[in-house]
């Protein structure tokens, strides 16, 4: 239900043109001319996984082409990070300031994944969020969509680290969206870092 009242609000708004003020100064016509189609997920191996990760001391959880991939990503049971990923929306927190973008990655991410650090925990390592997409070398553009919820109980410490990559040179959409549930007393460092 969530995911369809966000394209209802999508479809309600259209796509931004030089016409809305925020959007005058940014051209999108190249970008909404194009024919998007949803990712296709191939098969990756771990070694390519390792040749594009960050050197860094990191629990790895993995997304290839917008789908979540268990074989490459770590066992978190004993990290201190609880990760589940499915489709429940109902208790994710409302935008700040919504808008056609994030209405669009709302609707299309097939999956949201809940991240949750306990009432007083210290994860010893960060959490690496790897995105891996793969652009088409044809006239259509690949899309993929994510969408996680961290919570970050009272007392909690934890690391976030979002990594989007490029598995090749071609072009593709990518999609995203985080939002954070940070209690009282907890601390949270969170780097995002795009090579798209």
């Amino acid at each position: 239900p969530q995911a369809h009242q966000h394209l209802q609000q999508l479809l309600r708004l259209g796509l931004p043109t030089r016409k809305h003020e925020n959007w005058k100064y940014t051209p999108l016509d190249t970008l909404l001319n194009q024919t998007f189609v949803a990712a296709q997920p191939q098969t990756l191996t771990a070694a390519r996984r390792d040749e594009l990760a960050l050197t860094v001391e990191a629990w790895r959880l993995v997304f290839v082409d917008g789908q979540f991939s268990a074989s490459l990503s770590d066992d978190l049971a004993a990290s201190g990070y609880e990760v589940q990923v499915d489709n429940e929306r109902q208790q994710l927190p409302d935008a700040v300031q919504p808008e056609v973008f994030l209405h669009l990655t709302e609707s299309l991410a097939t999956t949201v994944t809940h991240i949750r650090v306990r009432r007083n925990q210290h994860p010893d390592k960060p959490l690496l969020i790897m995105h891996l997409t793969r652009g088409l070398a044809s006239d259509e553009m690949n899309t993929a969509h994510y969408r996680h919820h961290l919570a970050l109980e009272s007392g909690a410490q934890a690391t976030i680290i979002e990594h989007y990559l490029s598995l090749n040179d071609e072009r593709h959409f990518t999609g995203a969206r985080l939002t954070m549930t940070v209690a009282d007393n907890a601390h949270l460092q969170h780097i995002k870092l795009a090579f798209e």
